[in-house]
């Protein structure tokens, strides 16, 4: 097979036909793009559709052929290790790759993009060419951020809550033991005012420590429950 497909169809060699007029346009309407290029270190670009230039604010025509810039080249640093090794692996297998990466734009923060890509072999099981599409997932990932975040928040009231059920606990315990001790003097008799006196001050002390952590309690359960409502509240 030769380099020229209906994918060069960009370039006049061949007329792109209705099914890539059709795939181009479903690819444009969602911040996507299509791509095939060469299995060399800069993954020199054959064909990429015009939606390269949504997503990264390059124009295709700079990467047809690596004219201005490989699409290496605006690869996240940190992901092309990870790019390339999903890449590896699925020739070795003549499978299909899907990863998530990053790529830089022109201008702005970094992009998440999805890809979904294959090797073309032919009938002699020879690699030709690397194709696939590649999607904008930047708003997935947000989400996904933001769901972990909620996810954080509601563990840390929920050890507040666990530790302070646990200070209510050892109160109650507490109370009960002052309890049984006043039965205990009470049944002794004798000079027993100061003792009590002692032990009513006691219970105050720790029904007022009980009454705090509950309040505290119900503040955390409330936070809680508007955490837990954030997520409903954006989806309208």
């Amino acid at each position: 097979m030769s380099d020229e497909s209906p994918f060069l169809g960009q370039s006049g060699a061949v007329p792109v036909d209705e099914r890539l007029a059709a795939l181009l346009s479903i690819t444009g309407r969602m911040d996507g793009f299509l791509y095939r290029c060469r299995n060399d270190a800069n993954y020199t670009m054959l064909y990429i559709s015009e939606g390269i230039l949504t997503v990264s604010g390059y124009p295709a025509s700079d990467f047809i052929g690596n004219k201005v810039r490989g699409y290496s080249s605006i690869t996240h640093p940190d992901d092309i290790a990870s790019v390339d090794a999903a890449v590896g692996k699925a020739l070795e297998q003549h499978g299909n790759w899907t990863i998530d990466y990053r790529i830089v734009p022109r201008q702005g923060e970094p992009v998440w993009v999805h890809e979904i890509g294959g090797g073309v072999f032919d009938a002699s099981g020879q690699l030709e060419f690397l194709e696939g599409f590649i999607i904008d997932i930047s708003e997935r990932k947000h989400l996904e951020q933001a769901n972990r975040d909620l996810i954080d928040r509601i563990a840390v009231i929920s050890e507040h809550i666990v530790k302070d059920t646990g200070n209510i606990l050892e109160v109650l315990r507490a109370l009960k033991m002052l309890a049984l001790n006043a039965r205990i003097e009470a049944a002794r008799a004798g000079q027993m005012g100061l003792g009590f006196a002692v032990v009513a001050q006691e219970i105050k002390t720790l029904a007022t420590t009980s009454g705090a952590s509950a309040e505290r309690i119900t503040k955390l359960m409330d936070e809680l429950q508007s955490v837990l409502a954030e997520p409903a509240k954006r989806e309208r």
